[in-house]
């Protein structure tokens, strides 16, 4: 169990943690509109056909930069060699279902640690790579024969991200860790401030939030986060 050392954060933590992904989510507006109409396309598309052996990935060939197994499907996450095109390939190298990865074209790094699956009635994945000191996640669902994604970015400023079944419905939920810094008056401080996790639905909505904790290490599974949800209450 989680340390109940700390009281309820007030609502400016979340305001906070609100104004950091609205900050993310303009980056990945401006990074797309600014790309090439052709790529401009590709990333308004659900569905587009590549392979490593194409020039997929921002004009030349893509590499795999991690892979796993969902619901005995094959899912790899591909990039070019900067790391600033990638995609979401499902079912093997000659699979035409791939979907564009928008969190690469704001410069988010990726690598082995970048893509999370969970199996479900429907797959889901999270792609996700350090951002401005934290972590950023895209989440990505399968639904019929094409990856869907809300381009919504999910801004961790402790650098923690996941998808965990926190209401054990067979559908994981989003896991966002970030730093309580309501009572703190510089950066730095707000680095070590204590933490709160905030979950989410598949759709964006808000499920609930932790009490507040002394350090990211006190929460149960760190850095990937175990939340049940009887420790969730109302975020305030």
């Amino acid at each position: 169990m989680f340390s109940q050392s700390w009281s309820r954060p007030p609502r400016s933590v979340l305001i906070t943690a609100a104004v950091a992904a609205v900050v993310v989510a303009t980056s990945l507006v401006v990074a797309v509109l600014l790309r090439p109409d052709d790529d401009r396309a590709a990333a308004d598309g659900l569905s587009m056909p590549t392979g490593t052996q194409d020039a997929g990935c921002g004009g030349g060939p893509c590499r795999v930069v991690a892979s796993e197994s969902v619901n005995g499907m094959p899912v790899e996450l591909l990039a070019d060699a900067e790391g600033t095109v990638a995609r979401l390939r499902a079912g093997g190298p000659t699979s035409g279902s791939v979907a564009e990865v928008t969190v690469a074209a704001m410069g988010v790094p990726l690598n082995r640690d970048s893509l999370r699956c969970e199996e479900s009635t429907t797959p889901v994945c999270l792609v996700r790579g350090p951002h401005d000191g934290g972590m950023v996640g895209e989440v990505l669902i399968w639904q019929g024969d094409s990856w869907r994604s809300d381009q919504r970015p999910y801004f961790s400023d402790a650098g923690s991200v996941t998808l965990d079944d926190v209401d054990a419905d067979d559908v994981p939920e989003v896991v966002v860790v970030s730093h309580d810094c309501s009572d703190v008056d510089s950066v730095a401080e707000c680095q070590v401030a204590p933490v709160l996790v905030e979950v989410f639905d598949l759709t964006g909505g808000t499920v609930g939030c932790t009490d507040i904790y002394g350090s990211p290490g006190s929460l149960r599974g760190w850095p990937e986060v175990d939340v049940d949800q009887s420790e969730l209450i109302p975020c305030s």
